[in-house]
């Protein structure tokens, strides 16, 4: 190229008294600035809080769904009871009530909800959907007795709290179910209070919830599905009561990776009411009380061997999990807390108005 080619290019220009060097067009002057390095990773990090905080409010939301899904089941199960003229049953029957209390409570209102939540969720699940790693047979009776002597402990810090409420001037009531009056009524009672719940509860806050929550990191899990696990049973009794226990068998699924200690912890547990009743109507109240106190102290001893064998075999201790096994998040453990709160807003409000209606003055 000549200078008069040059000349006519409009990229050249004379350039500090070097009137033969042509200056080209650079392409490079008219892009951005490069991003550095830090501020790409910067970025990303912002994206993904970003994403996972929608994801755990969508999480929230859909817990809340289900729970407020399964009250309305349970209502509306109720009404059509009332409406068949089987109602006056229902209020005297022992049999009748807790028949109902299974395919009404359990099957109807928690089975099939909750594997609706897992069928909307199932690509938050890591592993299989109930998770049962088979135990050593010891193993498996040190879990389940360290298990139920934290259940007992649960239940007397729920009696505290009724305690609590009481020192205020206010009673916390709970609703009356009739007695075995027959050996059909206590098999049925023990299949309702004792076998199905261990199974189809289990199921659905061990299994379903937790499930979907342990991507989010362990502890995280195991405390929010019992807020879920507290929130379902809709008063503040059974809430304080079903938190502690949700806790204790939400950690065991964890760390053994398997649903049947806690099934096997929350049938014994149940178990207890229903051995009180039983002897009852069987051998008269004053037997069903020293039979349910031995029954106590037993769980609570063979629960201090559970702790004990469980720290020998070190099986308490987390194990740290291999790198890239961790769980990756992006948020802080309160951070996710609150992203998840929103769609329980209005579980929380239901608990609150059932319990005021349970809460009576002190005369």
């Amino acid at each position: 190229m000549n200078q008069n080619q040059n000349q006519q290019n409009p990229n050249y220009y004379y350039n500090g008294g070097y009137p033969n060097q042509p200056v080209y067009y650079n392409p490079n002057l008219n892009r951005p600035p490069m991003i550095s390095e830090e501020m790409r990773r910067q970025i990303e990090l912002r994206n993904k809080k970003r994403a996972e905080r929608n994801s755990l409010i969508f999480d929230g939301v859909c817990f809340g769904a289900t729970i407020i899904i399964s009250l309305i089941i349970q209502v509306i199960l109720v009404l059509l009871l009332q409406g068949s003229g089987y109602y006056s049953l229902f209020e005297t029957s022992c049999t009748f009530q807790n028949a109902f209390n299974i395919l009404a409570v359990h099957v109807a209102s928690m089975l099939i909800p909750y594997t609706i939540l897992y069928l909307v969720l199932k690509k938050r699940y890591k592993g299989d959907l109930v998770p049962a790693k088979k135990l050593d047979k010891v193993q498996l009776f040190a879990w389940v007795s360290l298990g139920m002597g934290l259940c007992l402990a649960s239940n007397y810090i729920t009696n505290g709290v009724i305690e609590l409420f009481k020192m205020c001037g206010y009673e916390l009531t709970m609703p009356e179910y009739e007695k075995p009056d027959s050996t059909l009524a206590v098999i049925v009672v023990i299949v309702s209070t004792a076998i199905i719940p261990g199974i189809i509860e289990e199921y659905a806050f061990r299994c379903s919830v937790l499930g979907a929550l342990k991507g989010r990191g362990k502890f995280f899990a195991v405390l929010a599905s019992s807020i879920v696990f507290g929130l379902m049973h809709g008063n503040v009794i059974q809430f304080v009561f079903a938190f502690l226990v949700g806790l204790v068998l939400g950690y065991i699924t964890i760390k053994t990776d398997s649903v049947i200690p806690a099934m096997l912890i929350h049938g014994l547990n149940n178990g207890l009411s229903v051995l009180s009743d039983a002897l009852t109507y069987y051998s008269g109240g004053k037997i069903a009380s020293y039979a349910s106190s031995a029954a106590v102290v037993m769980w609570f001893v063979l629960s201090l061997w559970g702790l004990a064998y469980l720290v020998l075999k070190k099986e308490l201790i987390a194990k740290k999990a291999p790198k890239e096994e961790r769980e990756q998040s992006t948020l802080s453990f309160g951070a996710k807390l609150l992203c998840l709160l929103p769609g329980l807003t209005i579980p929380l409000i239901v608990l609150i108005a059932m319990t005021a209606q349970t809460v009576v003055p002190i005369k």
